[in-house]
């Protein structure tokens, strides 16, 4: 055996290689590992993805599927005990022997949402699962046969790239069954390939991918370059590994391409949804959008071709299907209800694993929080029992900031997709954040769903995975209006089902909602403001409370000292000053503890330069420190005076 294929990283090579020749087996006793399928999904939880849809009536437990679903099942963006629990129990299903691997190390992963290898019932042709079998038969014998002629599996790889929702993730499906024969050509590899090791990836294929052809000859290309010693990597899984591994540091070119191609999309998805139907021309797309894309890319002088060309990133994405020219299919349409999840597509443009870093209370004080970690850990309990978290302190202890992270912390990694941030604010309405009628592209009103019943929808879609609605500065809003009847639905025991309720505006009669255990809240609030009301006792008693307070402490002068080289003696003189500020504002009946400084104020942002501590010191107290303080002594300015001289004696 090849040193590289010894690797611990990959020992679960020899579990996906086992698993796929007994899966074969099974291609003629489908209806009866359907079967088993289901019982397991009963039992386990975390498939509840397997309902299929015909042309008419209800949904329907699936009736039939393909082997690369099959082992789909495991290879989705689940923890890795829920993947083991599934791998497991389909091996005993089918018989595999092999143990079930600890970890999946460089094994690229489908998108929850998205991990059929065919379409609906409705829209998928009688012999596409079919066709799929034939695929996954032809590629074992072609990878476990010596000078094989490889014919038949070019004929069937290109059979397999026309069946619906079949892209990218063919190649994924090929490297799960053979991982050191066939590469994975996920967007990750393919970024990998094409910019760190130089080789071309040709499209010439079905939807403007790989033909078998195409893709055959990057394998060959990678398996020669691998021969190499001194190559980046060795063997296809090493590939995998480090592709996902590698750190996309995008330039400002990048992120607007990437937020054109969203924001494209949008305007897809809307005119679909006006027409009531998948398909779209060009002409259409310019006739209802031209004008508005313009204004909101002033600066672009070329929008018409930025369209066609963003039109055709999203055709590569599996977002769009070419019809004839100038006309498309928006592949993730349904009846107006935009990427069900149910509806299994694959996303490949979509990072479903390891491209987000772990994220654990280490990381959070690594990056410049002042607690004690017994504190954070306490924090994280409260928020897990209560399922929903209120930080209050003074200006400058680092709410919103410590918000996002302690999200982290509670979802195990470090992504924004999981997270939905909204600011309350006086003229926000349960309109605005829970749903409510608002006029659409024909002048007619239409019921639109707010930011928290989309978190409430990809939470409870996606039961295994932990979502948070972070809601910074909570009482400047009116959240007990705000809110409406999903503030009873709020709280920890009535997070099931069973509680349920129908909201004041609904999208049929029988429609109900509830909040599920695993979406989570955590607000912000400023008590020093004098505008803003104190919080209802019926909103009080759903939250936990947690108060933040300046930390000038050891931890804050050793990070700061450190990161920014701004000399021990000037912190502990800030220090010294800032504390004796704080002790005068606590006295002060008019004001209090809320009205401290926090120290935000005097912690640099990450990445600033700082050549002379206490000159950058006495620029925050110039600029920042005494116009809050004028703020609070607005009738005394000679106390404001006085704390500036203070703040700037040497």
């Amino acid at each position: 055996m090849d040193a590289v294929e010894q690797d611990v990283r990959f020992a679960w090579a020899d579990f996906y290689q086992a698993f796929a020749s007994q899966l074969l087996t099974w291609r003629n006793r489908r209806e009866e590992l359907v079967a088993g399928i289901h019982r397991i999904a009963a039992e386990i939880g975390s498939m509840s993805h397997l309902q299929d849809k015909p042309a008419n009536g209800a949904p329907h437990p699936l009736k039939d599927i393909c082997p690369f679903t099959t082992m789909g099942l495991f290879n989705r963006s689940l923890t890795v005990t829920n993947r083991r629990n599934i791998a497991a129990s389909l091996a005993k299903l089918i018989g595999v022997r092999e143990p079930v691997p600890e970890s999946f190390d460089g094994i690229p992963l489908l998108n929850n949402q998205k991990s059929w290898f065919f379409g609906y019932e409705k829209s998928r042709k009688p012999e596409d699962i079919d066709t799929l079998w034939e695929m996954f038969s032809q590629a074992i014998s072609f990878a476990d046969t010596p000078n094989a002629d490889p014919t038949d599996f070019l004929f069937s790889y290109d059979a397999a790239s026309n069946v619906r929702n079949v892209g990218w993730n063919l190649t994924m499906g090929l490297y799960w069954l053979r991982p050191w024969f066939y590469p994975t050509l996920d967007s990750q590899s393919q970024y990998y390939i094409q910019k760190v090791l130089n080789i071309k990836i040709i499209k010439k294929g079905a939807k403007g991918r790989c033909s078998g052809h195409n893709y055959q000859t990057v394998a060959l290309a990678l398996k020669k370059a691998f021969t190499q010693p001194n190559y980046p990597v060795h063997s296809f899984p090493e590939l995998s590994l480090a592709a996902w591994n590698i750190d996309l540091h995008q330039s400002n070119d990048e992120v607007e391409r990437l937020t054109w191609k969203a924001y494209l999309l949008n305007k897809i998805k809307l005119l679909c949804l006006k027409k009531d139907s998948p398909y779209f021309s060009l002409r259409e797309l310019k006739e209802a959008y031209l004008d508005e894309i313009k204004a909101d890319y002033p600066n672009n002088n070329t929008v018409e071709s930025s369209i066609s060309y963003y039109l055709q990133k999203l055709r590569d994405d599996d977002e769009l299907e070419f019809q004839t020219p100038g006309n498309y299919e928006y592949l993730n349409f349904d009846k107006g209800e935009f990427q069900s999840i149910t509806e299994e597509t694959v996303e490949e443009n979509v990072p479903a694993e390891i491209p987000h870093k772990p994220y654990a209370i280490s990381n959070l004080i690594d990056e410049g929080c002042f607690l004690e970690e017994e504190k954070i850990q306490l924090i994280l309990q409260r928020l897990q029992a209560k399922k929903n978290l209120i930080l209050q302190g003074p200006p400058g202890t680092g709410k919103t900031w410590l918000a996002r992270r302690l999200a982290y912390c509670l979802m195990g990694e470090e992504t924004s997709k999981r997270i939905s941030a909204v600011q309350f604010h006086p003229t926000l309405s349960y309109e605005d954040f829970i749903r409510g009628w608002r006029p659409n592209n024909e002048g007619r009103l239409a019921l639109v769903d707010g930011p928290f019943l989309h978190a409430i929808d990809k939470a409870v879609n996606d039961p295994t995975t932990k979502y948070v609605v972070i809601i910074e500065e909570i009482n400047r809003g009116n959240p007990a209006q705000i809110f409406g009847e999903t503030l009873t639905l709020m709280e920890a025991d009535k997070r099931t089902p069973n509680e349920a309720l129908e909201l004041s505006y609904r999208s049929d009669m029988d429609e109900k909602t509830y909040i599920p255990e695993n979406l989570y809240i955590i607000g912000t609030m400023n008590i020093a403001d004098r505008s803003l009301a104190l919080l209802d006792l019926a909103l009080r008693r759903r939250f936990a409370f947690i108060d933040l307070k300046p930390e000038f402490n050891d931890a804050w002068k050793k990070w700061v000292n450190q990161r920014f080289n701004v000399s021990v003696e000037t912190l502990a003189l800030i220090e010294s000053q800032i504390t004796a500020l704080n002790e005068k504002l606590s006295r002060d009946a008019a004001l209090g503890p809320q009205f401290c400084i926090g120290h935000s104020y005097v912690t640099p942002p990450a990445g600033l330069k700082i050549d002379d501590g206490m000159a950058w010191y006495k620029q925050v107290v110039e600029t920042e420190i005494c116009p809050l303080l004028a703020e609070y002594w607005f009738d005394a300015p000679e106390k404001v005076l006085d704390a500036r001289k203070e703040l700037l004696s040497v």
